[in-house]
């Protein structure tokens, strides 16, 4: 494997890096929304419930029905938010674990590339050493003659 192949890949799981943060900052974004509606509704829940004892005495029939209706109807979209919350957060979860692996990958490939240099660079330095070795006995054998 040469540098550039290296290269090749360590771009290429930057790409995929890169998606998978947009991908797990939008995930995010989602569950801080639900979070969000989430409290909202349960304060609308609440706000409701607490008008109900205020009118005391004066509630008929039409209007405890509707306020059973409204209840209940609150009531099943905040456990179908918490669902949906609970299902977002493991999915953000698992983004975030994925992220977190492909970071470790580009540093892998990051590492790998700084070896590969440092053994060209070796290389090539034993390589110059040889010659100017050879140039000098070179020139040593020629005085000899």
């Amino acid at each position: 494997m040469n540098v550039r192949a290296v290269e090749q890949l360590q771009r290429l799981s930057e790409q995929k890096r890169d998606k998978l943060s947009a991908i797990y900052q939008q995930q995010r974004q989602q569950v801080d929304n639900y979070q969000q509606q989430l409290q909202l509704l349960s304060q609308l829940k609440q706000h409701y419930t607490g008008t109900e004892q205020t009118y005391g005495a004066t509630i008929n029939s039409a209007m405890l029905t509707n306020s059973n209706q409204l209840t209940s109807q609150l009531t099943t979209m905040i456990d179908h938010h918490q669902h949906e919350q609970a299902i977002m957060s493991a999915e953000c979860d698992h983004s975030a674990q994925q992220l977190q692996a492909s970071n470790q990958q580009v540093k892998r490939f990051e590492e790998v590339k700084k070896r590969w240099l440092a053994k060209q660079q070796y290389e090539q330095a034993l390589k110059e050493q040889k010659q100017l070795e050879e140039l000098i006995n070179l020139r040593h054998k020629k005085r000899k003659i």
